[in-house]
């Protein structure tokens, strides 16, 4: 059995994120002891840190067969069923730790974040407080609350507490020596906004910079290459720089007297405080000489031309939830009207396999997915409609004022959780088609939105 000061040891090496020197010692107990519980527990924290999550899954629950009375054990294991989306077994490994701590914050504050994982949203403002009970600072019980308090609409509450997932989880780069502060919403500042976000989000808060310009001296948004130009372009005034990924020193800072900075993220505290303070207009403005070329190379299929974008996020944004198949939505493609491949993702055999065995032929834009996002932009913006999951794609569709069905799964992240049929941040052109409850695919979710793409599309037909 491994002792108690080597295993401090590795702990320490595994806090410190040096795997290379703690797994061979890992690796040495297990291969001497390999149903010793500690050295499994061990071996299975590395390889959760490292992403190896199924891995990890395996070694925590085999050292659960010899062990079940260590709380961290039980800890680890229910943030690995947390990470492979199997939320209630999570929980139930999580109250084994809180029935065995009763005074800690941590398994309190894990079950609310898998209820937020769920759409459970009042569950998760409930059990994120019982966990800031003890401590009223603990990131993920805030978290938690916040992405609740959100989907419920509550606005102010929902901001201060999401505020806690930056700082230490996300670096916010600082642009002045000594350390400017972060904007407290004060006017007539020059203050910094930092967009590092996926792209759905920072052009969902991105809407929040016309209302910062009327408070600020000067709005410097840094951003990544892909959305400077589209940026510069829909909010004239604002200083855009593309160097969010450059790692070294940028030296734009030295030409600005910057008072403060702020994550984009953060818009939301100082301008949608309450849901009249949602204007729901356009706001994107696309590339007008792109434009021109995507209409150019529209104009050799029929109309309706209508963008579909079938796959949304990734594993641990619950990609699996968020997508369907091509197929899925053969419900709307045979009623007509040309098809566009909006899908990110790598459906090339996808799209292939469907139009060899279908009439209705999907097209395929010459668009590099990890490039320039103003090209897909331009596209959309000449589609007559498009039929979405829930992507960066609906928030583009919503940010230009497109015409846009978004079939939104069952349990939706925050986004798309506050109630009703158009998205509160967008325009009502912006529709949302839900699961419902009880329903285990989308058959039905697709069925409604293929009754009206119908009356979409037959007035076209007609007309033609």
């Amino acid at each position: 059995m491994i002792d108690n000061v080597l295993a401090r040891r590795v702990h320490d090496l595994i806090r410190r994120e040096d795997f290379g020197t703690a797994w061979p010692i890992v690796s040495d107990l297990l291969n001497r002891e390999p149903d010793d519980a500690k050295a499994l527990y061990l071996a299975g924290w590395i390889m959760r840190s490292q992403g190896h999550v199924g891995i990890a899954y395996q070694l925590f629950r085999r050292a659960l067969v010899t062990e079940q009375k260590v709380p961290n054990i039980w800890m680890h294991y229910g943030a690995c069923l947390h990470d492979l989306h199997r939320y209630e077994e999570a929980r139930e490994a999580f109250m084994v730790v809180a029935k065995a701590l009763p005074g800690d914050p941590m398994p309190l504050a894990n079950i609310a974040a898998s209820h937020v994982q769920q759409g459970h949203v009042n569950e998760a403002v409930e059990w994120a407080d019982k966990a800031l009970a003890f401590d009223s600072e603990h990131r993920i019980a805030r978290i938690a609350k916040g992405f609740g308090c959100l989907a419920l609409g509550r606005w102010v509450d929902g901001w201060e507490c999401a505020a806690w997932l930056y700082g230490d989880h996300i670096v916010q780069r600082i642009y002045c020596d000594p350390e400017e502060p972060s904007w407290d919403g004060s006017p007539g500042k020059t203050v910094v906004v930092q967009a590092d976000q996926g792209l759905g989000d920072q052009i969902m808060f991105a809407q929040c910079l016309s209302d910062m310009q009327k408070d600020c001296k000067e709005v410097i948004l840094e951003t990544s290459k892909r959305l400077a130009g589209l940026f510069k372009r829909s909010f004239p005034g604002v200083t855009v720089y593309a160097t969010l990924k450059e790692k070294t020193d940028v030296e734009w800072p030295l030409k600005h007297a910057i008072d403060a900075h702020l994550h984009i993220s953060h818009l939301g505290k100082y301008y949608r405080k309450a849901d009249s303070d949602f204007p729901r207009v356009s706001y994107l403005v696309a590339d007008s000489i792109r434009q021109r070329k995507w209409r150019a190379w529209l104009e050799q299929f029929p109309r309706p031309w209508v963008g579909l974008a079938w796959r949304g996020g990734i594993q641990k944004t619950n990609e699996a939830d968020r997508s369907m198949r091509l197929a899925d939505l053969a419900p709307i493609m045979k009623m007509g009207g040309t098809f566009i491949n909006l899908a990110y993702q790598d459906v090339g055999r996808e799209i292939a396999l469907w139009n060899v065995d279908n009439p209705e032929q999907v097209q395929v834009p010459d668009i590099d997915n990890a490039g320039d996002y103003d090209e897909t932009v331009a596209l959309i913006a000449e589609l007559d409609h498009v039929v979405t999951v829930t992507t960066t794609v609906a928030h583009v569709c919503g940010a230009l004022g497109k015409r846009a069905y978004v079939l939104v799964n069952r349990l939706p992240q925050w986004r798309y959780a506050f109630p009703g049929e158009h998205m509160i941040w967008y325009p009502p052109s912006l529709r949302l088609y839900r699961q419902k409850p009880g329903e285990q695919d989308w058959t039905h979710a697709i069925s409604r939105v293929a009754k009206d793409y119908r009356d979409f599309v037959l007035p076209l037909a007609e007309a033609a």
